[in-house]
């Protein structure tokens, strides 16, 4: 009682003192203040609302955020829960944590927070979608819910399955969920489409008169289809029924039984695609060999082989299309061969069409011809006809020698510069050994001479041998015997075709011994002669000299650059051609083309002291930053080789730089390559403005175009800066590149024609 009478006295007192009028009020702003400084000194804990008329407390806000959270079904999200409340989302973000700390049952997932009531409600809203559909994918559940696809499977659907969302997860695709009703009425439709096929029928077919997905069909195939296979589990794959392999497995196992080859365009017209997969398993307990167009049994070859010994013991021949399939080609018929002979029946036998010769019957017809062989050979001595050979063979040689020492002159500025500019290009002609081919109009197609002996894939050079023994010669001797044999008419040329060459070879040989009798026999080709090596060297270095000259026109920052590329790329092509003669003539082996200078320094200390002495300071200064050091260490290098360096002629020095300039245009007008029509036309320009030769890579012309701007009009500056930042991007393979190079494309042509039209300023009247 005591207590409640202390209770109301209090209470008196409170209202005593609210219905009290005080002598002094605080304002607005007062009040303001004073929070503002027990806040900013920590002794109060307070949010501002987004009006700043209002605070709340920070467990007020948490409080607050719980009811919207709940008031919203389960799931707000935070922006539309800050404009609900009325504080600055930064606010909520702060004590978002205080919330899921203090309910274990909420989740912020991607700017929103979800309960478990929500949960609950969507997880009985999936498992009545996947009782109405039979499968629910978590694909599907992420664009509908608009929620990531781990949490709803992780914490929905995984976490429900069995209690609210009653099916089973598909162990090939753990996103897929479906209904034991499902997957029965999924088989029941497989079984059902499948039972009644009884050709090979396209699974895309298949899937889509079921409407059953690919994945599914792939994974239910095996428990519900009992009467076929499949070829594969891709798209492309055909479902093939057991009636209709059964009746191909009988067909081929007939055939091969009665026939002993099996032909794959056979095969193929029964549907059968993976043949030599099929023939594996279907003959696995069968003796085969495969060929180009089928398989053989090995009876078949053992008869073909003993054929094959009879002949080469009888030193006669046999004609294969008789002792084999007709359906054989002409590639069969080789690879028959290299099943059964051996490297020394391969050396007794010769293929000519469809005709296995031994050597021994080659011979005899090569016998029967020797005293032709003899009578042409003494015919072309007496008639000088072998001489003439011999020189124009000489004449070839020689010329084919100094071409090739003037397109190295050119050829390796211009393959530098290419390789400078990102590309190079190459390549040549090489002649093949032809022989007659048959015009008889065989079943298989087959191709003319082969020579059992020499492998098929071997190419040899073109030689021009004199003529001596014709062909109408050759058969003459060669017809009566080889129509007694039973040859036909086209056989029989291509027999004496294979024999030609060999009987001129040997008709030649004995006029290069009736020559030997009367004058000794040289060399026909030999070595590059001394004076060539010279003039070669010469060449070189003039272009050195003059590319030096050129470079020194040049800003000195990017001369240091310049001669280092040369002294690496025509100085090296120097040392090079000396280090080979010196090997040469000491017989030793040349060091190879593409060598460090440590290995090159190697090679020289190696050397003798009359070599090693004078060339060893040549091959250091190639890593020296003067060309006129390395031009005075040649001289003595070049003395060292019985050589001398020619003087300065300045007005062939002239020439050299008016036939440069025109080698560089012609390259240019020629040139396809966007890159290396900027290099040909800047090296161009400078040739023309300076009358001095230039050796630079790609990555110097930058450079050089940069000089090249006081020689140049506004209108030619802005047309090559411009392709030179084309060709920059296109270079780069940024995603800019192909577009770069349909404007170099464009622009190639009005490069080419500044370079072709420039002229040195002052010299156009």
């Amino acid at each position: 009682m005591a207590d409640w009478e202390e209770v109301k006295r209090l209470a008196a007192d409170f209202q005593k003192v609210q219905l009290s009028s005080t002598t002094q009020k605080l304002s607005e702003r007062n009040c303001i203040e004073i929070i503002s400084w027990l806040i900013d000194r920590k002794l109060l804990d307070l949010i501002f609302s987004s009006d700043g008329k209002e605070y709340i407390t920070p467990s007020q806000l948490v409080s607050d955020i719980k009811g919207e959270l709940y008031d919203h079904g389960g799931r707000i999200n935070l922006v539309e829960l800050a404009k609900i409340i009325g504080v600055d989302l930064a606010h909520i973000n702060a004590h978002i944590n205080d919330v899921l700390k203090g309910s274990k049952d909420v989740h912020a997932i991607l700017g929103q927070l979800v309960d478990n009531s929500y949960i609950a409600r969507i997880a009985g809203e999936i498992n009545e979608k996947l009782t109405q559909q039979g499968q629910i994918n978590i694909s599907d559940l992420t664009i509908q819910y608009d929620l990531p696809a781990d949490f709803l499977q992780s914490q929905i659907v995984e976490k429900n399955l069995g209690k609210i969302i009653f099916g089973k997860q598909d162990k090939n695709d753990p996103k897929v969920y479906f209904t034991e009703s499902f997957i029965a009425r999924t088989k029941a439709k497989i079984r059902g489409s499948l039972a009644g096929l009884t050709r090979p029928t396209p699974i895309a077919s298949i899937l889509n008169n079921t409407n059953i997905s690919e994945k599914l069909f792939f994974s239910l195939f095996d428990q519900a289809a009992l009467y076929g296979t499949l070829t594969g589990r891709m798209t492309g794959a055909q479902y093939i029924p057991n009636v209709y392999a059964r009746s191909q497995n009988e067909w081929v196992n007939h055939f091969y039984k009665q026939n002993g080859y099996l032909e794959f365009d056979a095969l193929s017209r029964l549907g059968i695609t993976d043949q030599k997969t099929y023939i594996k398993k279907q003959l696995s307990n069968q003796d085969y060999e495969i060929l180009s167009t089928c398989i053989v049994s090995k009876s078949i070859l053992e008869r073909v082989e003993a054929d094959i010994d009879e002949c080469v013991s009888s030193k006669t021949f046999i004609d294969l299309q008789n002792n084999l399939p007709s359906v054989f080609n002409q590639k069969d018929e080789e690879m028959v061969l290299d099943l059964i002979l051996t490297p020394q029946k391969r050396s007794q036998t010769v293929l000519i069409d469809n005709y296995v010769l031994s050597k021994a019957f080659l011979d005899k017809l090569m016998k029967d011809c020797e005293p032709l062989v003899e009578e042409k050979s003494k015919n072309t001595v007496e008639s000088g006809k072998y001489q003439q050979y011999q020189i124009s063979v000489q004449a070839t040689s020689t010329r084919h020698l100094k071409a090739e020492e003037v397109e190295e002159k050119v050829d390796k500025r211009e393959e530098r510069r290419k390789k400078a500019a990102g590309g190079k290009s190459g390549g040549g002609t090489q002649g093949r050994e032809t022989k007659t081919k048959s015009t008889k109009k065989s079943s298989r197609g087959a191709a003319p001479i082969r020579n059992n002996s020499e492998s098929d894939s071997g190419e040899k050079e073109e030689k021009k041998i004199l003529e001596i023994i014709s062909f109408d010669d050759a058969k003459s001797v060669m017809q009566l015997p080889l129509e007694e044999e039973g040859f036909e008419d086209d056989v029989l040329d291509q027999i004496v075709q294979y024999l030609l060459p060999k009987l001129n070879e040997d008709a030649l040989q004995k006029a290069a011994n009736i020559f030997a009798t009367t004058i000794a026999d040289r060399t026909a080709n030999r070595r590059q002669t001394h004076n060539e090596i010279q003039n070669k060297l010469n060449a070189l270095v003039t272009d050195i000299r003059l590319f030096d000259k050129g470079i020194k026109l040049l800003p000195v920052d990017l001369q240091g650059q310049l001669i280092k590329y040369l002294l690496k790329s025509v100085g090296t092509d120097v040392v090079t051609e000396i280090l080979n003669y010196i090997a040469a003539e000491q017989n030793l082996s040349p060091p190879m083309d593409n060598i460090s200078n440590d290995q090159r320094l190697k090679f020289v200390n190696d050397l003798p002291s009359e070599y090693k002495n004078t060339v060893l300071p040549l091959v250091k200064s190639l890593t020296g930053q003067s060309v006129e050091e390395f031009l005075a260490s040649i001289e003595p290098a070049l003395a060292a080789c019985s050589m001398i360096l020619k003087k300065i002629d300045k007005k062939k020095d002239r020439t050299s730089v008016l036939n440069h300039k025109y080698q560089l245009l012609d390259e240019l007008n020629k040139s396809e390559d966007l890159a290396l029509v900027l290099h040909l036309a800047t090296v161009v320009v400078f040739t023309t403005c300076t009358q001095t030769m230039l050796h630079c890579s790609g990555r110097h012309v930058s450079g050089v175009l940069a000089f090249l701007k006081q020689y140049l009009n506004d209108e030619q500056i802005t047309e090559l800066t411009s392709y030179h930042d084309f060709v920059t991007l296109m270079l780069s393979g940024g995603s800019e590149a192909e577009n770069a190079k349909e404007k170099l494309k464009e622009k190639a042509s009005a490069v080419k024609k500044i370079a072709n039209d420039f002229k040195k300023p002052g010299a156009e009247k």
